[in-house]
């Protein structure tokens, strides 16, 4: 499918003096940020003038806004229980060592992730081991099963740029080896695969409520999890003081601080009644993009493990080659459209394996291999990512869908 008629009139690319095809600035990529608006500012009124800053305590009727979020949060994802945290790094540190992970442990993770990734299972005392992505961009479960060794506790597949992991192959390797399953759902808030919400699949889920993601507080984070054990230990992680706090003896575990504030639970509760709204609308701007973009010449679309459930905060497709895929970039920028390769050499990007320096100096005190993911490598160069923000109308995606229309023809083809 191509773009309307009104775009097609002349296709000469703006790098050659042609008219850009954006009209205006590209929407800003925040999806949760941008709702802020008056419903949390009441939110975080009420927990001013209830005095009440601290989950565990204050005064009159005492503290409630992040249990009620826990509570809520556990239901929308449709899991048991639910954390509220600072931060997604504090989630799947919670989460790994609440499931178990410990020292002499290997634990299985994508060679393209954020670096909170690799180094919250270092924080778990464990090494990671990095494995290949597939055209998903997620774990590729071929790749898992050839990186299992003896030591190996746990797979932690990340649902990146908001699309589902392949989780059915997953939890059958996870089943078949006995493994811990952890899922970083930090990019995927709501996301499903199979018609059920990330994060219950496995073990454990962890989320992220950090700025740039689809719900956001500026910083947080959620742990879900079915099991009952590993929020027991959790709660022992993220609060030096929970075991005392709940009445059931001294801590089994030398805990953090990662709690959460009153402040961070009040407006954790008003973005979450905006989360399904927010996903309704990048999936169908995500939709028509794809429609459009989907069968122009030189682009192939990243596959997806369930398209259905995909969050649809990002288009990414590939050139047939790196440097077809930095010279579309560029072209596209100069449209206008804040494209982008995932991976170039020349641009450290902390998403990818090459960059993460603490994750490869503990890998070489340890003995191990220095990680060698070809194949991701290969597929990130080959990218062209572009955001798909909630606030872009008819118009933005249609001028989007025209510049690539140009770039493919006049680039790519």
């Amino acid at each position: 499918m191509t773009t309307p008629t009104r775009f097609q009139s002349d296709l000469t690319l703006a790098r050659d003096g042609g008219t850009p095809a954006r009209t205006r600035p590209e929407a800003p990529m925040f999806p949760g940020g941008m709702e802020v608006g008056q419903e949390e500012l009441a939110a975080l009124a009420r927990v001013i003038e209830s005095k009440n800053l601290f989950r565990y305590y204050g005064v009159g009727d005492g503290p409630d806004e992040v249990a009620s979020f826990e509570r809520e949060f556990a239901e929308v994802m449709g899991a048991k229980h639910a954390l509220c945290l600072n931060a997604g790094s504090s989630a799947l540190i919670c989460a790994l060592i609440g499931a178990g992970v410990g020292e002499g442990d290997e634990v299985i993770v994508p060679a393209y992730t954020w670096n909170a990734t690799p180094n919250a299972v270092l924080a778990s005392r464990a090494l990671p081991v990095l494995a290949e992505v597939d055209e998903s961009l997620t774990l590729d479960p071929l790749d898992v099963e050839r990186k299992i060794t003896p030591r190996t506790r746990a797979i932690l597949p990340v649902h990146m740029r908001g699309a589902p992991a392949a989780m059915g192959e997953l939890v059958a390797i996870a089943k078949t080896h006995e493994l811990v399953l952890i899922e970083d759902v930090c990019q995927a808030a709501g996301a499903t695969y199979r018609g059920r919400r990330l994060g219950t699949f496995g073990d454990a889920g962890a989320f992220s409520l950090q700025f740039n993601k689809i719900i956001t507080t500026g910083e947080g984070g959620v742990l879900i999890t079915d099991r009952d054990d590993l929020l027991e230990l959790a709660l022992d992680v993220h609060d030096c003081a929970n075991s005392v706090r709940r009445g059931v003896g001294l801590p089994k575990f030398a805990g953090y601080n990662f709690r959460a504030s009153e402040l961070t639970g009040a407006m954790a509760r008003v973005q979450l009644t905006r989360l399904d709204g927010l996903l309704e609308r990048m999936r169908a701007n995500h939709a028509r993009l794809a429609s459009q973009v989907g069968g122009l010449p030189g682009l192939e679309l990243r596959r997806g493990s369930d398209d259905d459930g995909d969050a649809g905060i990002a288009l990414i497709a590939f050139a047939d080659h790196a440097a077809r895929a930095a010279e579309a970039v560029a072209a596209l920028n100069a449209e206008g459209v804040l494209a982008m390769q995932i991976y170039s050499p020349a641009t450290p990007d902390l998403h990818v394996f090459p960059y993460w320096a603490p994750v490869l100096e503990a890998l070489e005190a340890a003995g191990a291999d220095r990680p060698d993911c070809p194949r991701t490598l290969e597929l990130l160069e080959r990218t062209i990512h572009v955001d798909v923000s909630p606030l872009c109308n008819e118009q933005d995606l249609d001028e989007i869908a025209f510049a690539f229309e140009k770039v493919a023809k006049q680039v790519l083809a």
